[in-house]
């Protein structure tokens, strides 16, 4: 099974959140950027909940079955970001972050030692 990462869930679905913002603006054509985050967004975190990840997908699939008519500026499909949000935080306050954590621990530390080489040189 994919490694998951809910702190890359969360950027794609912030990201996805945007380019709806500009499909509703009047730019039908961001629609494909919310597609492929929202895609990406329940890739990220089916390791950690198959449940989030298919919520996740089915609003997806919602905008698939509208797709003809959002292009057009006819038709608005609602998506609850922030509740797709609070439940990746509840699933991150479970599970941890995932296979980025590895990475953010290691910059953190190189972020101190330079920290403290810069303190020393002064």
């Amino acid at each position: 099974m994919r490694k998951f990462c809910l702190d890359c869930t969360i950027k794609h679905l912030g990201q996805a959140y945007v380019l709806h913002g500009e499909v509703e603006q009047g730019y039908p054509e961001h629609i494909l950027g919310v597609i492929g985050h929202l895609a990406e967004a329940s890739e990220e975190c089916i390791g950690a909940s198959k449940e989030l990840a298919d919520k996740i997908r089915q609003y997806r699939l919602i905008i698939h079955e509208n797709l003809d008519m959002i292009v057009k500026g006819e038709e608005i499909v609602d998506i609850p970001y922030f509740e797709l949000f609070n439940a990746t935080m509840e699933v991150m306050r479970e599970k941890g972050c995932g296979s980025c954590q590895k990475a953010k621990k290691s910059f953190k530390d190189r972020l101190k030692q330079s920290k403290k080489e810069n303190e020393e040189a002064q």
